[in-house]
Order: structure tokens, then C-alpha cells, then sequence
């Protein structure tokens, strides 16, 4: 097991989860004890996570894990354990989207789908290594999934925070965020925002992404393979990585791929 501490957050990768990470902030891990005021305190600040959900500490479920979540609301959660740490927070930071997750693979369950399909991959892979991307301009949506880095990257560098921003879900980035590496990548979900969108607040911000991440979840035509999640080099963010500061961190090919061969890569 791994020392419990905090210095992650202040990383940007970790803004969704800064309001609620401090409430169980202790010398040790976080007890059952902790996972239940954390979500007492989300629910009193008019967090929208699905009423009866509970944060079960070492709990080992009979039936497959989505399916005993959407039936009891109970989320396993592992004692000592980053990965299902960053679960409970990305359910209070995304507690719509969560749900819609949580109820597309049960609706997939009912419908047969019991081993994965590209349906249920694709849930997971955006549950795991998902970041959402707010654009309000095309034009960037559209370098993004060229995979025009050095557009994205430099050529627009000012927009960042103003016509494109990023947003983490995926738990599974929260962990490895803990140890930064070159490679690291994310699987990129893009969501079309107006120009009023950047002068919201964060918070607000969030909110939106998350009702609107929930609706479009709910059309399981949407988001039906997993290639439809676009990679993202996680490191040439701007404010993410102090070396990508140098232009010239950008003419790694085998990190900043040009090619669409990118788009099949495992995640790292």
C-alpha cells in the first residue's frame, strides 16, 4: 500500500475533484467513516449523486460490479486504494455522467451484452481514461482530431482556457497522474460549447459538461465504439507539463503522432 497524501491536487488535471478531496484529508487513508461524510458534505452542497448511493469499503460484490451499483447503489471501494479513491471523487465531480455510465452498462446487461461489447468498451474506456473537451471552436475541434499538435498545441496556445479547455473523468488518469510520465495519453470526448461557455465559472462549468455528458449518454447510438474517443498527449497541454513551455517538446513524433495509427493505441 502506497502513503496516503494530497500534493496531486494542485495539478489541473485534478480541478473537478478540488471541492470535495479535502473533506477526507486525514494522516491515513480514508475510512469508511470518511467515505460517508464525504458524501454527507456532496449532498449538502447540492451535489447531484444518485440518492442511496454509498461508497462501501472493502465490499465484494456477488454480481458483476456495474449491474450491483445500479441495483443496490453500493460502489465497492477498496481500502488503501488510489484507483477506487479517484472513483468516488469522479462520482462527486461527475455525478450525472457517472449515473448515465452506471445505468448504459446496465441497460447493455439486460440486453445480453453480459461480456463487453464495443458498447460497454466504449463506457469503460471514458469511465477509465476519459477527459472531456470543451470547445467553442471548430477549428480546434477539428486539429484535435487531425492530430495537428503543433497547431493545437502552439500555434493556438492562446485559446487554451478560452475557446478549448479540458476536463478529467477518468479515474484511471487521476491515478496515473500521481506519476507523470512521457506517453502518458487520455482518451479525448469532445463536447461542442457556445462562446459565453469560458467566462462561466469553473464550477459551472462542470455542471454543464456533466448534464450535458448525461443526456448524450442516454442515446446508446452515441458513443457506440471506442474509436469514436479520440487520443490526447496528455503532457502537451498547456499549464500541464512544465516542458511543453519549449516548442520544440512537441517534434516527438512517437508521442505527438501524426498519423492516425494514434487513434488504436492503448492507453498509457
Amino acid at each position: 500500500m502506497t502513503r496516503w497524501h494530497s500534493t496531486y491536487l494542485p495539478h489541473p488535471l485534478y480541478a473537478p475533484l478540488r471541492p470535495f478531496a479535502p473533506f477526507a484529508d486525514g494522516d491515513d487513508w480514508p475510512s469508511q467513516t470518511d467515505y460517508d461524510r464525504l458524501l454527507e458534505h456532496a449532498r449538502a452542497t447540492g451535489c447531484a449523486v444518485p440518492d442511496g448511493l454509498r461508497f462501501v469499503c472493502d465490499l465484494e460484490p456477488q454480481n458483476y460490479y456495474e449491474l450491483h451499483i445500479a441495483q443496490s447503489g453500493e460502489v465497492p471501494t477498496r481500502y488503501g486504494n488510489w484507483h477506487d479513491w479517484f472513483n468516488a471523487l469522479a462520482w462527486l465531480a461527475w455525478p450525472r455522467s457517472k449515473a448515465a455510465l452506471n445505468a448504459r452498462h446496465a441497460r447493455a446487461i439486460a440486453r445480453g451484452e453480459v461480456r463487453r461489447g464495443p458498447l460497454r468498451d466504449a463506457a469503460t474506456l471514458l469511465d477509465e481514461c476519459g477527459i472531456v473537451v470543451a470547445s467553442a471552436d471548430p477549428a480546434l475541434t477539428a486539429a484535435l482530431d487531425d492530430m495537428r499538435w503543433h497547431e493545437l498545441f502552439v500555434e493556438r496556445r492562446h485559446d487554451w482556457g478560452r475557446r478549448i479547455g479540458v476536463f478529467t473523468l477518468g479515474h484511471a488518469l487521476f491515478e496515473t497522474g500521481l506519476d507523470p510520465h512521457l506517453g502518458w495519453c487520455g482518451k479525448a470526448l469532445v463536447l461542442p460549447v457556445d462562446d459565453a461557455f469560458f467566462g462561466q465559472p469553473y464550477d459551472r462549468q462542470l455542471a454543464l459538461l456533466d448534464h450535458s455528458l448525461a443526456e448524450a449518454l442516454a442515446d446508446d447510438g452515441w458513443l457506440a465504439r471506442p474509436r469514436e474517443l479520440w487520443p490526447l498527449p496528455l503532457l502537451g497541454i498547456p499549464g500541464w507539463w512544465p516542458g511543453n513551455e519549449d516548442p520544440a517538446f512537441y517534434a516527438n513524433t512517437d508521442y505527438f503522432r501524426p498519423t492516425r495509427r494514434a487513434k488504436s493505441a492503448s492507453v498509457s
